[in-house]
């Protein structure tokens, strides 16, 4: 029966499907690929290697969707691994390991764990997905005398935003929802102003939207790491969403004639240049008449008695992106 089963275990290694073994104090490697299953102007727009302990409230939130029956759990996630545990079945010689993508009811094999060990880290997996993992035991007979289920998902290595907008002294960034729902259990905000350059890192223990304070004429570069709670532990992703944002433009008069009539407003940090968009008597949309770097514009050939709309954007190029200020419309007349 041994040499049977190490038979198995090196078809399995042919498989890239290995399984290797650790104690309980010391997680044993195991390798598996598989192909798993507003506001009405939008914005354009730390290493967590230990990972901090958390209130035991969040730890019960991750465990929503993903379930797991009696005696077995997942304990740790990376982008690309899941680890589980389970309790020790009584007789039993071994355990097998078997691995499915959450939306599928079809198993691979991926080999045997001694009965010594009840432990197990999957690797080769892919980022942001659920899977279920089976673990039987069997007898000295190779009998299956129970199994077990759970399910479990490595960490997302990017996410998306719905929609994100400012409004007074703060910003407002609603995420698009991940399936199963709790495969994320919040995020972890780093940003910092181009005025103050201060590393700020918050922690927001929610799956759809959360709010960061801002304040000033500044851009803010803030990076999004999603996270997932297991055993009461912070499995925080290494990759981040990045964004830079901020606060909408305030426009001051600052003269006029008889046909024209000027505006200014204070410059933003960490601004390249400063677009500027008008909406023309008889017109239902604003169109870009001027890119600047000077905090000041004057609007020439004006007839009285009619509103001509203005709005400025503060733009803030990186890497071949240009990112956008909030905006917001004022309505110019000649009286």
């Amino acid at each position: 029966m041994k040499a049977r089963s190490f038979k198995k275990f090196f078809v399995s290694i042919a498989l890239s499907a290995v399984l290797t073994l650790s104690s309980a104090s010391s997680v044993f490697a195991a390798t598996a690929q598989l192909v798993p299953a507003e506001q009405s102007v939008e914005l354009t727009q730390s290493d967590d290697s230990d990972a901090p302990a958390i209130e035991s409230s969040d730890a019960q939130n991750a465990c929503a969707s993903l379930t797991a029956q009696p005696g077995i759990r997942q304990t740790a996630a990376s982008e690309n691994s899941v680890t589980i545990q389970w309790n020790p079945v009584t007789n039993a010689s071994k355990y097998a390991v078997n691995i499915s993508p959450l939306s599928s009811s079809s198993y691979r094999f991926l080999g045997y764990i001694g009965n010594t060990r009840n432990k197990a880290k999957i690797n080769k997996l892919k980022a942001g997905t659920a899977y279920v993992i089976k673990i039987t035991a069997l007898n000295s007979s190779g009998i299956a005398i129970s199994s077990r289920t759970v399910g479990c998902t490595t960490l997302y290595s990017k996410v998306k935003i719905k929609s994100s907008y400012a409004s007074t002294g703060r910003y407002t960034f609603n995420m698009q929802t991940v399936n199963p729902s709790n495969s994320i259990t919040g995020y972890k905000v780093v940003y910092q102003s181009s005025a103050a350059h201060k590393l700020i890192t918050k922690y927001f223990n929610t799956r759809y939207s959360f709010t960061i304070p801002i304040s000033g004429n500044t851009f803010y570069q803030v990076k999004i790491y999603p996270y997932l709670v297991l055993g009461n532990k912070r499995y925080v992703s290494s990759t981040s969403t990045d964004r830079y944002i901020s606060n909408v433009i305030t426009l001051q008069k600052a003269g006029n004639t008889n046909s024209s009539m000027s505006v200014k407003w204070n410059r933003t940090a960490g601004a390249d240049n400063y677009s500027i968009y008008i909406k023309y008597p008889g017109s239902s949309s604003f169109k870009k008449v001027k890119t600047t770097t000077s905090n000041f514009f004057t609007l020439t050939g004006m007839k009285k008695n009619t509103k001509y709309g203005i709005k400025v954007i503060a733009n803030k190029k990186m890497k071949n992106k240009v990112w956008h200020s909030d905006s917001k419309a004022y309505n110019m007349s000649l009286v």
